[in-house]
């Protein structure tokens, strides 16, 4: 399976035009991310990582393995493993909320994508300080058996002449018009290959 992988580091876009200050900035690079799916009819938490530990673009690879029916609650968590002790980045992400959104594509059926022949839903269960959504919590429900993907992007969208770009329906513009047609640029993406067992 050939595997899709962007990564970069969080930086401001530059423009002729001032930025806010308190949203010039550069997060670590991240080299970690968790899964923490958590059934809502209670039982053990689901884990799955992506890890490229010496950021060298050779990524090791968590399976994500569902049962064949389900709602979880989704976690997602990002970290630096370049730092020692390695610096867990999602309450910065939180913290900048505001700038940033997580974005679930592939064979899921979500605001972000149609959904055709998808395996697994998702929901926004988080807001940034606007009320907009920001993805470190969903809401994931098993929709049919089958192999497939989830890509999850982290996409960095600063202010642009003191006017945020962050707005509501860009999960929805990005399930019509691809990334292209979203302000910003991505922190990450990875995509974590996805099983769920037939019945």
């Amino acid at each position: 399976m050939i595997l899709f992988l962007a990564l970069f580091a969080c930086s401001d876009v530059k423009d002729d035009h001032d930025h806010d200050h308190d949203h010039d900035h550069d997060h670590d690079v991240i080299t970690r991310i968790e899964l923490e799916l958590t059934p809502a009819a209670g039982g053990e938490a689901i884990v799955a990582v992506w890890v490229d530990e010496d950021n060298n673009g050779n990524p090791v690879i968590d399976d994500l393995q569902l049962p064949s029916t389900g709602d979880f609650e989704m976690v997602v968590r990002l970290f630096s493993d370049l730092e020692d002790p390695a610096e867990e980045l999602t309450g910065a992400v939180e913290d900048d909320g505001v700038s940033h959104q997580l974005f679930f594509t592939g064979d899921v059926e979500g605001p972000a994508t149609d959904g055709a022949g998808a395996l697994l839903s998702q929901e926004y269960a988080d807001q940034d300080a606007n009320g907009l959504p920001l993805g470190l919590d969903n809401d994931l429900s098993v929709l049919a058996s089958g192999q497939g993907e989830m890509t999850i992007t982290l996409r960095h969208m600063p202010p642009v002449g003191g006017e945020s770009v962050k707005v509501a329906g860009l999960a929805e513009l990005l399930s019509t018009d691809g990334f292209v047609a979203l302000p910003g640029d991505n922190d990450i993406q990875v995509v974590f290959p996805t099983e769920v067992a037939s019945d």
